[in-house]
């Protein structure tokens, strides 16, 4: 059994957040819209500042169709890598998208 530290799930939580936020095309605010948070809400768990309720994380789940235990499984450091490079990736991405529509 792996003994979390509280900071390192938090941190394991939003990236994985980010990461199906970003496969959706979604910014925070448009997330935050589906969800009823705010953006700033999801800013936070995104960035492992507050610890999200239960609650949230049964939306988030539900939302991305993702099962709860994918948030609680520890990843090995290569694993986490390489969803921070795919977040890079994919930020980059969103963001070229966004200056195409303006």
């Amino acid at each position: 059994m792996y003994k979390w530290k509280v900071e390192e799930l938090k941190i394991q939580i939003g990236k994985l957040i980010q990461l199906h936020r970003l496969k959706k095309e979604l910014s925070q605010f448009q997330l935050g819209n589906e969800l009823n948070l705010s953006s700033n809400h999801v800013g936070r768990i995104e960035r492992a500042e507050t610890n999200p309720t239960i609650e949230i994380l049964v939306k988030f789940c539900n939302f991305f169709e993702i099962d709860m235990l994918l948030l609680f499984t520890k990843l090995s450091d290569s694993e986490l890598k390489s969803i921070e490079s795919e977040i890079d990736h994919l930020q980059k991405e969103f963001k070229n998208q966004n200056k195409r529509k303006s």
